[in-house]
């Protein structure tokens, strides 16, 4: 088994050692941080950042940014999004509620777990959301 097989095969199992855990959501760790996303498509080059901060008076703020690159026989295209929301939150029993805008707050199917270093990973409808730095 070659060096960086052991080495991924060590993290995956170290992965599944670290315990994940469902509503585990706390008003203090979700203020905690400004949490972040970062998508990238290799193929593509199409990349997406996203950036939350959860306030405490219960409303929270949302701001990303898309960028692509692309090129072919037509030529070259370069574009850039950037986009913005907000809205409300709370957390009830350890479950997280967000509603966009003026809208109820709706649950969000949220894990818990902890990277290598002990750092909270949130995954939150599929996405995961980490600290900012």
């Amino acid at each position: 088994m070659s060096k960086c097989a052991a080495l991924l095969l060590g993290a995956m199992l170290f992965l599944l050692a670290v315990p994940a855990r469902a509503g585990d959501i706390t008003e203090n760790l979700m203020m905690s941080s400004a949490w972040c996303t970062f998508k990238y498509n290799k193929i593509t080059g199409y990349s997406n950042t996203t950036r939350l901060v959860f306030n405490g008076n219960g409303t929270y703020s949302q701001g990303g940014r898309a960028e692509g690159y692309s090129s072919g026989s037509g030529g070259s295209m370069a574009s850039q999004r950037n986009s913005r929301a907000a809205g409300r939150w709370r957390v009830v029993n350890g479950e997280l509620y967000i509603g966009e805008g003026a809208g109820q707050p709706q649950p969000v199917r949220t894990v818990v777990k902890r990277n290598n270093r002990g750092y909270p990973i949130i995954m939150a409808d599929g996405i995961e959301y980490s600290q900012c730095k």
